[in-house]
This record gives C-alpha cells, sequence and structure tokens, in this order.
C-alpha cells in the first residue's frame, strides 16, 4: 500500500482502533455485514463471500468458522448447503430485532419532535425488576438513584410502573440543568460520536478527492462504518427536538456517516454482485430500503 492510497491505510486504521479497543469480533462483523449489505438483497450470503469479506478485514477462516458456529447455536443465523456450497441468512426468530435495529442505525434523525411529552418518575429503591425492564424499555434518561426522565405521557406509562408505587408527573415545561444535561451527554454517547467523528473526516475528504476506492476496498469499508456506527446508534438515547444541546455532536456525526455510507454505496454493490452470487444466479437487486437509508428518500 502506497501512501497516496488513502482509503486502504483507512481501512487499516480503523482495524487497529478496533483491535485495540477489543471490539474487532468476527461475529459482531458478520452481523453488520448481514443486516447492512444482505438483507436488501435477498438475505442470503454465500460463504465465499463473507470468507472473501472477512479476510480482507483481517480475520482469518478459522475465526470467521468458529464465529459462524456461535452465531448459529445462538439463533441468530440459519445455514443451508446446496453441493459443496455453504448458505446463510439471518434467522427468522431475528428479523423483527434486526428491523427496529435498522430503523434506528439508518435514520435521518434520531431526535424525537419537540411536541413529545416527557415526565419524570420518581421510583424509591430498591426498585422492583419489573419497574428497571419497564424504564429499560422506555429508554428513560437515569437523572439520580430514584429519578427518571421518560420521554412519553405519564397516563401512557406501562403498569409496572403506575401499580409501583412510583411517583408519576407529567413535565410538559422542563428545562434541563446542569446535571441534567451532563447526563443527557453521557446518554446521547457524547464522547463516543466526538471520536467516531474525528476518525472519519478523514476519510470522507479522501471519498471527496477521489479517485473512488476499489470495490473490495469500498465494501470493507461500509462493512467496518456500519459496524462502528451501528453500536453507537443502539445505543443512542433518543430525545425531543427541543432538548438537544448545541455542542450535541449527533447530528454531525449522522451526516458524517450517511455522506460516506452513499460515497461507498455503489463500488461496494458491485463487489456483491461479483462475490456474493447464489447457486441458483446472481443476488436479488436491491430492495427499496437500501435507497431509503438515512433518509436518502
Amino acid at each position: 500500500m502506497r501512501p497516496s492510497d488513502p482509503i486502504p491505510a483507512a481501512i487499516q486504521s480503523r482495524l487497529t482502533a478496533l483491535q485495540a479497543d477489543g471490539r474487532l469480533s468476527a461475529w459482531s462483523l458478520i452481523v453488520s455485514f448481514m443486516g447492512d449489505a444482505m438483507a436488501p438483497r435477498g438475505g442470503v450470503a454465500p460463504s465465499g463471500a463473507l470468507q472473501a469479506l472477512m479476510a480482507r478485514l483481517g480475520i482469518g477462516h478459522g475465526a470467521v468458522r468458529t464465529a459462524l458456529s456461535r452465531l448459529a447455536a445462538d439463533g441468530w443465523i440459519e445455514r443451508s448447503r446446496e453441493g459443496r456450497n455453504s448458505f446463510y441468512r439471518l434467522s427468522a426468530g431475528v428479523t423483527e430485532t434486526v428491523l427496529i435495529a435498522e430503523r434506528r442505525i439508518y435514520a435521518a434523525s434520531s431526535l424525537l419532535p419537540a411536541s413529545t411529552p416527557r415526565c419524570l418518575v420518581i421510583a424509591p429503591a430498591p426498585q422492583p425488576e419489573a419497574v428497571l425492564d419497564a424504564l429499560d424499555a422506555l429508554g428513560a434518561l437515569q437523572l439520580a438513584s430514584e429519578a427518571w426522565l421518560c420521554f412519553a405521557a405519564a397516563d401512557s406509562l406501562p403498569t409496572a410502573l403506575r401499580q409501583s408505587g412510583a411517583t408519576l408527573a407529567d413535565a410538559p415545561g422542563l428545562h434541563p440543568g446542569a446535571s441534567m444535561r451532563a447526563e443527557m451527554a453521557r446518554a446521547r454517547q457524547g464522547f463516543e460520536m466526538a471520536r467516531l467523528l474525528e476518525a472519519y473526516r478523514p476519510v470522507a475528504a479522501a471519498l471527496e478527492a477521489g479517485p473512488a476506492p476499489s470495490p473490495e476496498d469500498a465494501m470493507a469499508l461500509r462493512c467496518l462504518l456500519i459496524h462502528e456506527w451501528r453500536r453507537l446508534a443502539l445505543r443512542l438515547l433518543p430525545i425531543p427536538a427541543d432538548l438537544v444541546q448545541p455542542d450535541d455532536p449527533e447530528p454531525e456525526t449522522r451526516a458524517l456517516v450517511a455522506a460516506i455510507y452513499a460515497r461507498l454505496l455503489a463500488p461496494s454493490e458491485t463487489w456483491l454482485d461479483a462475490h456474493a452470487a447464489l447457486q441458483a444466479g446472481p443476488l436479488p437487486p436491491p430492495d427499496a430500503r437500501l435507497g431509503a437509508r438515512f433518509g436518502a428518500v
């Protein structure tokens, strides 16, 4: 690789960073690839395509086989065989989970309408497990050991909260103070968002300046980008638009991810056409979800 090859250099840089953080697992990369690249193209990935992409990402055949076995044992993927070829798809049992995740990963924004109601929940310790589970499912922001902010009307909260002895109070005119802003920045993944933004700005600049990356590099970088972005997008707390702080890095980070993704899409799809063909013929064309990602339509 020459110094003038910015995209391969960017791929290696992100691989090194993920390895250093212990976040470069074969099974997670495979799930990212299956959900991002294969789901809109019929959902079936031949083992050869998986092995080729993982090899480009520095993951050996043995590690890929182990990861596929683990994913199958855990119910995430299903395997079929045609002759000597193996094919993989995400299991039917995780389809709804994947679709819910997709809506958050590829949304144009994480922000809720400013008109979204909000309420405070005061639940004295020790909180029953059902209460904690309900708050977690709501995406509630914990403000203190016994206080949470929920983005819903008090009378719409689950029964587990309304019958637990907790105090529920609508707070339509809420104005975050310093402590709440700090908790919100943490729940909004502020530090991680800023770090991802810094890491991928040079990638966006290189793609803007050209030349276009090779299909193989485009697919590898697309997989890494979504692998890193998915982790943040699924942990990001959605909040009403009027509560977002001026220094919140999520809008800029999401816009950068969307711009890079758009640049990588065509060459990476070319790679799929060449490497992920099925025994019965080529992959089906992408469905409408692919073109709508990040609010593209």
